[in-house]
């Protein structure tokens, strides 16, 4: 039986291609509102010529919080990388996260400052399913309302049906065990341990996952409304 096998390996991600194109194509499979909000929160899509510098200002000097992510991001071009990466698969997007309580003298167009990073990937059209990630909050806006209102917002967007919402079936997390503040938001947002994927990512020593989901059954039965007290605090 004769057969080929024609795999190519994606192509690099040249330096002068890290910003994307212009304009910026966010390539998702789901249509994307130009902004989700709440009281004190925006996500808009990450758009690296306008939100990278003002990122990597609030980054700096705190590398050593990305020591739980599947992806080495302690340099401001392997974050370009990976932002290049999301926009060229069609199932991931990328969300800067603007906290609305504190102006940015800046950028007033942005009607706040840029808290940090939060997407979506592994996002299936035909089975309805996605996950939220990276979830990556900036130093500065720790330990207040930003993660759990950039958390509820995408809770809302994927799980509310249309035209509300995109009216999936499931959403997944997956936090490394030993990231005690990633577990902690997954389980305050509602999510329900399913288990323990282990060796799910090939880190220097290997690393196991916590999986948690939020399914549309769940959604409906309590789950909008811890979203929704979240988004009200």
């Amino acid at each position: 039986m004769a057969f080929i096998n024609n795999y190519e390996p994606p192509t690099p991600i040249l330096d002068h291609e890290v910003y994307g194109p212009e304009p910026y194509d966010v390539n998702f499979v789901f249509r994307v509102p130009p902004v989700l909000f709440s009281a004190k929160v925006r996500l808009v899509p990450f758009v690296p010529r306008v939100h990278a510098a003002a990122y990597f200002d609030g980054v700096r000097g705190y590398e050593s919080m990305y020591q739980h992510m599947p992806v080495a991001l302690e340099h401001p071009l392997d974050l370009l990388r990976l932002t290049e990466d999301f926009r060229r698969n069609t199932s991931s997007i990328l969300f800067a996260i603007i906290d609305t309580t504190r102006p940015d003298d800046d950028h007033p167009e942005w009607e706040g400052s840029i808290a940090g990073l939060i997407g979506l990937l592994d996002t299936n059209v035909d089975h309805l399913f996605t996950e939220i990630g990276p979830v990556i909050v900036l130093p500065a806006f720790q330990r207040t309302h930003v993660g759990s209102h950039a958390v509820g917002l995408l809770l809302k967007y994927t799980l509310e049906l249309p035209p509300a919402g995109l009216g999936l079936r499931r959403v997944r997390w997956c936090a490394s065990p030993l990231n005690i503040p990633s577990n902690n938001l997954a389980k305050r947002m509602g999510f329900k341990f399913e288990g323990v994927s282990k060796w799910k990512l090939t880190l220097p020593k290997g690393r196991d996952s916590n999986e948690y989901a939020v399914c549309w059954d769940d959604w409906e039965n309590g789950g909008r409304a811890i979203a929704e007290d979240a988004l009200s605090k």
